[in-house]
């Protein structure tokens, strides 16, 4: 069987993409494409991946069949499917070790590897999204806040400054893994310019429908600086649990203007920033992965590919 594993990353519209293929089932079905639910994924499959992956270099003989069971018992509930899809931005790392570790995904090698052998015998191939520094470091930091305690914003900023670990670092790492002929990447810009894009390389051949409100409706609404002020003034007031609740209802709730959303601030940073991310591109443009990018001098699509 053919096995499609959409690794993510985090924001970069992952729950937006896998409610889209939820919703298309029947389309997808028709052309006997089989997938689970990202909360099937993550309860059944993912969750204790992510357990084993501290053993897998010593105990792989017992790990990965105990993980190859279980993502059988996600195929059967499939039957005809000739592809399945598999969406899970936590299988190549947590946002949590990220920060931890001050890197971008460093056991994605090891992780990546791990899953290419529980999924051996299948016929894989593996895709990945990469995102300007500024946002994703932004929105990676939004997200451990919806938790409620995050770091310091300007702490978590120096743990990902220019000169640390990257995108091409980790595409290296995961086509060291599989094989630069099995995986194939693009930029968030490419798939914000037309998100049918992805969902033609993740089902191909399918009658996929993307609703035009769908495409207009922000992906995933970030905490803007109101929301940040009102999540933190309850944090001595509320569990944990409920300050994750709040933080989606303020996520959503129509503050009156002016309320700017957080951004790095400081123009040489963001300039380095997206410096380091234009050599990433030319890396892995010249790894002979699959890209898919925008041309930054015309704004037009471009792919690369070995």
């Amino acid at each position: 069987m053919k096995v499609l594993v959409h690794l993510g990353v985090h924001k970069t519209a992952t729950t937006f993409i896998q409610s889209q293929l939820a919703n298309n089932r029947p389309a997808l079905a028709e052309k006997r494409f089989g997938m689970a639910g990202i909360w099937a994924v993550r309860r059944r499959f993912t969750n204790a991946f992510d357990r084993l992956a501290w053993f897998d270099p010593f105990w792989r003989f017992l790990t990965r069949p105990a993980l190859r069971k279980r993502f059988d018992r996600l195929l059967a509930e499939t039957p005809g499917a000739d592809t399945f899809l598999l969406s899970d931005e936590n299988l190549a790392g947590t946002l949590d070790a990220n920060y931890v570790f001050g890197r971008l995904y460093p056991w994605a090698r090891m992780r990546t590897k791990m899953l290419e052998g529980v999924l051996k015998g299948h016929d894989t191939h593996y895709f990945l999204c990469i995102r300007r520094y500024p946002d994703y470091i932004v929105s990676s930091w939004l997200q451990l806040a919806t938790r409620g305690r995050p770091p310091a914003f300007e702490k978590y900023v120096e743990k990902f400054l220019p000169d640390r670990r990257g995108w091409a670092e980790l595409v290296a790492d995961i086509a060291s893994a599989v094989g630069k002929d099995k995986l194939t990447v693009w930029t968030y810009d490419w798939f914000a310019e037309d998100p049918h894009r992805v969902f033609a390389l993740l089902a191909p051949g399918t009658d996929f429908r993307v609703t035009d409100e769908e495409l207009s409706r922000e992906i995933l609404p970030s905490l803007t600086i109101k929301g940040l002020n009102v999540i933190s003034l309850l944090e001595d007031s509320l569990s944990k649990g409920e300050l994750k609740r709040m933080s989606r209802l303020v996520r959503n709730f129509e503050f009156d203007a002016p309320n700017p959303k957080l951004e790095i601030e400081d123009p040489a940073l963001v300039a380095a920033y997206d410096a380091k991310f234009a050599r990433d591109i030319e890396r892995i443009r010249a790894s002979g992965v699959t890209l898919h990018a925008l041309d930054p001098a015309q704004g037009a699509s471009q792919i690369s590919a070995p």
